[in-house]
């Protein structure tokens, strides 16, 4: 595979890392490009079908043409998945250290600082709630009053 068609590659796997967790994005591809998407991925899988019977056709041309779109949807499910597993991981240290703080000092810290997306809000003097966004605007929280985690959508 030439240099450049790596380099595109490795891009359209960057932009599909990056996609899932900026909300304009994800409404254009969920509600405008899904057809388009179909459309594409059955156009270059016929392309890469009718180069591999045909001994003509150069078949690494199809293979590429053909993996552009699966590069970009498997970018997009694992970054979610990944950020997803490696936040919940972060969460929940974080909800021991508030519960530990809440057990020594009698109280929950009223703001507890937080970086990469994590975010920590005092419900009253008993509760808190964090947050954070897993990608395809659906945003996990965890409220400390029932001690589980739910998922909101972008409809909820």
């Amino acid at each position: 595979m030439s240099r450049n068609k790596k380099i595109f590659l490795i891009s359209i796997m960057l932009i599909g890392l990056v996609v899932p967790f900026i909300s304009a994005l994800t409404v254009i591809e969920m509600f405008f490009l899904l057809i388009p998407f179909a459309l594409v991925f059955t156009a270059t899988l016929i392309y890469l079908i009718v180069s591999l019977l045909n001994k003509q056709m150069d078949s690494l041309k199809a293979l590429f043409a053909f993996s552009i779109l699966p590069t970009f949807i498997v970018a997009q499910l694992l970054a979610g998945f990944s950020v997803d597993k490696i936040q919940r991981f972060r969460s929940n240290q974080i909800i021991k250290e508030i519960e530990q703080i809440k057990n020594e000092t009698g109280v929950l810290p009223e703001k507890y600082d937080l970086i990469a997306g994590i975010k920590y809000s005092r419900l009253n003097d008993e509760h808190f709630k964090l947050e954070y966004s897993r990608g395809f605007m659906v945003t996990e929280k965890y409220y400390s009053d029932n001690g589980n985690w739910k998922s909101y959508g972008w409809n909820d």
